[in-house]
């Protein structure tokens, strides 16, 4: 878990339909930019951008994936398990949930804290 730093910029990014879509079929299974354009019915470049605004927040993972004729891709993954939103004296306060995978859980089991 960890708390955002910028709420308004995180519940604008979740505000845009386009992210959201992004986070929810990627959720799903991991995909590539072309079909998460498919999915949203935007550009790639669309996605593309939304993309790099949800790693800003570690709400998705790229893993590259080697194919036979040279040229890798890369599929996205949703990271996202959780956010909560808490209004406080101070304004509001989000926390965010993420899933672990279990290589990542594994890693951390043999490594350490």
């Amino acid at each position: 878990m960890s708390d955002v730093r910028d709420p308004e910029a995180l519940a604008d990014l979740l505000g845009d339909e386009c992210a959201r879509t992004i986070l929810v079929e990627a959720k799903k299974e991991p995909r590539s930019a072309a079909e998460l354009s498919d999915c949203a019915g935007v550009s790639e470049p669309t996605v593309y951008r939304r993309l790099e605004r949800l790693r800003e927040y570690d709400l998705v993972t790229e893993d590259t994936q080697p194919v036979t004729d040279g040229k890798n891709y890369k599929l996205y993954r949703t990271e996202l398990d959780d956010i909560e939103l808490d209004l406080t004296e101070d304004g509001f306060e989000i926390t965010v949930s993420r899933r672990r995978r279990m290589v990542d859980r594994f890693t951390q089991f043999v490594e350490g804290p």
